[in-house]
């Protein structure tokens, strides 16, 4: 049996010695110390699978895959499953869910609307004043300013007059500038039996 030492480049039985860093399973050579890839490989060592066309946000082990990458869906990777944190889509400090690939519903803290939380409410829009009281629109609430005869939250509550005969027992009715009133009592009586 003979031996030989080859040098760089050399054939042996008329094949080419490919590149020293040209993977034997996916690489071949036509020429002394070249390397060319075989269908689906790349890479100067064609040791990398080529990805699916397309594919945007994946890595391949091996050719015409498309595996994604942490965050990432769909066939070519391109649909972003982590679209709260990567995007920050929700305002006024809501509260971001991710709903699937590439969508995400925001929770809307109080005082706030719309699909981003981006629009402040206005508690005033419904108009919760009644009996003719004006609304007045506050961080998260409302006031009313109620009519002269009414009071409550919502202005809901009647306030009696002295013309409504309030008083018992020889009380005597005095109208207050809020448009109630108030009894006054005889001496032998207490504010308990003016009605």
């Amino acid at each position: 049996m003979d031996l030989r030492v080859l040098n760089f480049g050399e054939t042996v039985a008329g094949s080419a010695i490919c590149s020293a860093d040209c993977s034997e399973r996916h690489g071949y050579c036509e020429a002394p110390g070249d390397c060319k890839c075989r269908m689906g490989w790349q890479g100067p060592s064609c040791n990398e699978c080529v990805r699916y066309p397309g594919c945007l946000h994946g890595t391949c082990g091996q050719p015409w895959q498309c595996d994604c990458k942490e965050g990432w869906g769909g066939l070519f990777c391109d649909q972003d499953l982590n679209y709260c944190t990567n995007h920050r889509p929700c305002a006024n400090d809501a509260t971001c869910t991710n709903t699937g690939q590439g969508s995400y519903t925001c929770t809307c803290r109080p005082g706030y609307s719309g699909t981003n939380c981006e629009l402040e409410t206005n508690e005033c829009d419904s108009n919760p004043c009644k009996n003719g009281g004006s609304c007045n629109d506050l961080e998260n609430d409302y006031s009313c300013t109620c009519p002269q005869g009414f009071y409550g939250k919502n202005c809901e509550i009647i306030a009696m007059t002295c013309a409504d005969g309030p008083c018992f027992n020889g009380g005597t009715c005095m109208e207050t500038l809020t448009g109630g009133y108030t009894c006054r009592c005889p001496p032998t009586y207490t504010a308990e039996h003016r009605r």
